[in-house]
């Protein structure tokens, strides 16, 4: 009898570290709610569209910029694209920072709060047919409030980019 209760009580405790361990992939309840929309532009073969990223922060947190200021580099919000058939014409941009005090990194910082714009310039091959193509990667950040931040978080989007017969 006293084995099959030290069995249950184990089971119990490895069920428990399993779904809540380090290596879980949900995402931590004191997290903040982050949500991702993405937009392309509608394009023709050889022309030019952009790939528009628009990410909501719950009230109360902030995520840190693709430029953060000197010493803060760590913290920089990445935007990694997975392999597709445009070429890259510049760098990301995004909406303009605000400068922040966050005091769970006890430095002044560059970041978003509510939401962030985000886009960057492709150029189409001259031959590709028409038709609807994927676009996607993942938003790395780090999201604070003013008590604790996350670890670097990933977060998946993608998009379909329309390539239609030249005018």
């Amino acid at each position: 009898m006293i084995r099959i209760l030290i069995f249950t009580l184990a089971g119990i405790l490895v069920h428990s570290f399993a779904e809540s361990g380090p290596f879980s992939t949900s995402v931590p309840s004191s997290g903040p709610r982050i949500k991702i929309s993405t937009l392309a532009d509608r394009t023709h073969p050889g022309g030019r569209f952009k790939l528009y990223l628009s990410v909501e922060i719950e009230e109360g947190w902030h995520i840190y910029s693709l430029h953060p200021l000197d010493g803060n580099e760590l913290l920089a919000t990445q935007i990694i694209l997975e392999d597709n058939v445009f070429e890259s014409t510049g760098p990301w941009q995004e909406s303009p920072p605000s400068l922040i005090q966050d005091d769970a990194q006890e430095k002044l910082v560059r970041g978003h709060t509510t939401n962030a714009e985000f886009h960057k310039s492709f150029r189409v091959p001259k031959k590709i047919d028409t038709g609807s193509y994927p676009i996607s990667g993942k938003l790395l950040y780090r999201a604070c409030d003013n008590n604790l931040c996350t670890l670097p978080q990933s977060l998946p989007f993608g998009s379909q980019v329309h390539i239609g017969t030249a005018r």
